[in-house]
């Protein structure tokens, strides 16, 4: 309300992208800056001019993307958006310093070619080995700045358009084969061992740093993301369970991951533990002990290896890639498991472990993982003897398998929690590799229709026509 008594609307932001209640400390805060006899309507008007001011302050590439990142924290980064969170500018900011700055970042954007950035892409792959999708983030980010310089009719045209994604068609078909994966867990180990006097520190023929070396290992036993190995908490690991919580706030699926740890994955824990005991991270940076190893490290590293040990190029996600189609079609690992060794989010629906507790499916898990790390190093002694699954004896017993699930679910279902009783049939029907993940998409679906609804009869049927 203004002094002359008319209405000002502020919008507080989207829903969902805004929750119920940072739209309620939003209000408070503005009621609070109203009382004091400020403007906020006004000053965040305000805001979003001087978003605009950086861009007169220099002619660089570098300039530029400062005027860019200071209009994405308010949304003038281009057309009617919605401000840029503060840890995707961070992120940018990141990719930038990292790739772009040093090549491109201190020439006037006015006089960038698109023969430049062709010549910058192509750069990014020959000389520098990086994984198509850290390609086309990069690029993707290029881009944006340069479009944002079109936005505010300094440019004409946006150079890097049509250039930023130069890999990503074949990018996903890509994995290693055995005997790849055995160098590159060669070259992991072979990181650990003592430097023999005058041996090559740096350069293509250098072994791996031993922070690197053991990053590798981890990663390729517990087949987790690049970004949650380099930036692991020592915090987050629990020895003595034999596990390692990513949380939610570092996993790209936004939930909590729970990885079983096998003996190898102790070991090297134990040893990089080591390395810094005053670092909380796993893996700390040798060139900022304050911070973690850089994720884009990691996919050098493979690069360089590849390289060296004269095998197909791949990146830190292919190992992911190899894992997963080797538990599966070697293992018998049904994909469902697979999916949660992996950490992706579940289907809506019979993908009842977004709600479900996450450790239920911790032994399946840690058998699956205990086959992959006697694969990897070639242990049979880690093989567990009911991972793989012949079709004959998944079929023996199914019945009174199918039957011991329903009554699990029914018996919730007494106690009046419908939906845990529908979770509960899901998960243990999940686990037959003769049900298809679709088809057990639309059961869920319908199951927990009738849970929501409250159809305590309705949901003992669905159960029962299990079979």
């Amino acid at each position: 309300m203004t002094e002359s008594g008319k209405r000002r609307r502020l919008v507080l932001g989207l829903y969902p992208d805004v929750s119920l209640a940072e739209a309620r400390a939003k209000a408070a805060t503005t009621r609070v800056a109203v009382q004091e006899g400020r403007d906020p309507v006004g000053e965040k008007a305000a805001a979003r001019e001087r978003a605009r001011e950086p861009l007169m302050t220099g002619d660089t590439l570098d300039q530029l993307a400062e005027a860019y990142w200071t209009a994405a924290q308010v949304g003038l980064h281009g057309g009617r958006r919605k401000p840029k969170r503060a840890v995707t500018i961070s992120n940018e900011r990141s990719v930038w310093k990292n790739h772009i700055q040093g090549p491109l970042g201190g020439r006037d954007f006015t006089e960038v070619r698109r023969a430049d950035v062709k010549a910058f892409m192509r750069t990014l792959i020959t000389e520098k080995g990086l994984s198509a999708a850290s390609v086309a983030s990069i690029g993707g980010v290029l881009h944006a700045v340069l479009g944002y310089g079109v936005l505010e009719e300094r440019l004409e045209s946006n150079v890097a358009a049509g250039l930023a994604r130069p890999l990503a068609l074949t990018s996903r078909e890509r994995m290693f084969d055995d005997a790849a994966l055995g160098v590159l867990w060669a070259a992991a180990v072979e990181a650990s061992a003592p430097r023999a006097p005058g041996e090559k520190t740096a350069g293509i023929h250098a072994r791996l740093e031993p922070v690197m070396g053991l990053a590798i290992q981890l990663l390729m036993l517990t087949l987790t993301r690049r970004n949650e190995i380099a930036g692991a908490l020592k915090t987050e690991f629990d020895l003595a369970a034999k596990v390692w919580i990513i949380p939610s706030t570092r996993s790209k699926a936004k939930h909590q991951h729970v990885v079983p740890l096998g003996p190898t994955c102790l070991t090297v824990l134990e040893e990089a533990f080591a390395l810094d005991p005053k670092s909380p991270f796993v893996f700390p940076s040798a060139r900022a002990p304050d911070q973690h190893l850089d994720p884009h490290a990691i996919t050098r590293a493979f690069a360089r290896t590849c390289a060296r040990r004269k095998i197909a190029l791949g990146s830190p996600h292919d190992v992911r890639r190899s894992g997963a189609t080797t538990l599966t079609g070697r293992y018998g690992v049904t994909r469902f498991v697979v999916g949660l060794i992996l950490g992706h989010t579940p289907n809506e629906g019979a993908a009842v472990t977004g709600v479900y507790d996450r450790h239920t499916y911790l032994p399946e898990k840690r058998s699956a993982l205990a086959a992959w790390a006697g694969h990897l190093t070639g242990s049979s002694a880690q093989f567990p003897g009911d991972v793989c699954m012949t079709a004959g004896t998944a079929a023996a017993g199914s019945t009174s398998e199918v039957d011991a699930a329903k009554a699990r679910a029914l018996r919730l279902v007494a106690e009046g929690d419908l939906h845990h009783a529908v979770f509960s049939i899901c998960m243990d029907m999940a686990r037959r590799p003769e049900i298809a993940a679709t088809h057990m998409d639309i059961l869920a679906k319908a199951g927990l229709d009738l849970a929501r609804g409250g159809l305590k009869v309705e949901v003992e049927r669905w159960i029962s026509g299990f079979r």
